[in-house]
């Protein structure tokens, strides 16, 4: 059976560079949103790292739409999701939720960065004024809002594969928090990597506050990982077939013990432990911890969609 081509197989890789996009999305908004109300409060919007999330976020979610469209078969359909809706659909629940995320989204953003819109304006526009301080007063309503969003988004990437009842790997209850927890992780590991690239100090706060963070989402998604696979085997049957399938010899058993165990979980969870008790934190350890999570996720999105479809009930 080639690794990627099989009988079974009904979604491809576009639909897991979706679930990864979205995920990203979902966890950079929320370590921003940590960073505004822990660490930073009303200067956050100078910080690179704040700005890496705030940009990574609706990019992603773009990115992720635009993949998702161009693989629809009929692409020029796509507007009819977006407004006819069926509320027993799982793919139209959560084109729901990423509208109203979107909006929150930006409108969060434009809570963040309002001192630098309103100098850029230079109260030219009096309307952009008024907006933002609309927006300003209901800035914790806003924010709670969002977070909820977020986290939706982040638990549908693994509720829309569960939804393939036919496939007993996908149709696994753990999946979405599964999802959920590897996608604030990446979103964790995309804030750090652009907060690098638009010349944030790695050892600043920001990077400090994310890895004692970072520590225990990758012990929480081993643990995750763990009860995923261990449940499959004990309910037996096709169940069971499907976790040896995935787990045992082969491309994607290997994509699973050296891509996502240990290049994804233990050599991020090693770095992370060596610079909490090392004096300082050096760039290269964080953007080489923050690339091997960030892979480490797209693999496991990748292994799930492909080795999920692999088994039929």
């Amino acid at each position: 059976m080639s690794p990627f081509h099989f009988d079974s197989l009904v979604w491809h890789w576009p639909i897991a560079i979706y679930l990864f996009l979205a995920g990203i999305s979902a966890g950079a908004i929320c370590f921003a949103v940590l960073l505004k109300h822990f660490k930073l409060g009303k200067n956050a919007y100078k910080s690179s790292f704040v700005q890496a999330a705030c940009l990574l976020a609706p990019l992603a979610v773009f990115g992720g739409l635009g993949i998702l469209v161009i693989d629809l078969t009929k692409p020029f359909d796509f507007w009819k999701i977006l407004v006819f809706y069926n509320p027993t659909s799982i793919m139209s629940v959560g084109v729901a939720v990423l509208m109203i995320y979107q909006v929150a989204l930006f409108s969060w953003l434009a809570c963040v960065f309002k001192e630098p819109i309103s100098n850029w304006c230079d109260h030219r526009w009096t309307v952009i004024d008024k907006v933002l301080n609309i927006l300003a007063r209901y800035e914790s309503t806003i924010t709670g809002l969002l977070v909820m969003l977020a986290l939706s988004l982040g638990a549908y990437t693994g509720f829309l594969l569960s939804a393939l009842t036919t496939y007993p790997m996908l149709n696994n209850p753990v999946l979405p928090i599964l999802f959920l927890v590897s996608g604030i992780s990446s979103g964790a590991a995309g804030t750090l990597l652009g907060g690098l690239l638009l010349k944030g100090n790695p050892d600043g706060k920001e990077v400090h506050f994310i890895h004692k963070i970072e520590i225990p989402l990758i012990l929480f998604e081993l643990v995750l990982l763990f009860t995923f696979f261990i449940g499959l085997i004990i309910s037996g049957g096709q169940s069971q077939v499907a976790a040896f399938t995935a787990i045992g010899e082969g491309f994607w058993g290997w994509i699973f013990w050296a891509g996502i165990i240990v290049i994804g979980l233990t050599l991020p969870l090693a770095f992370n432990l060596f610079m909490t008790v090392s004096a300082k934190r050096k760039l290269s350890y964080v953007a080489i911890t923050a690339s091997c999570s960030l892979l480490g996720v797209l693999l496991l999105r990748n292994f799930i969609l492909y080795t999920g479809q692999m088994t039929v009930a």
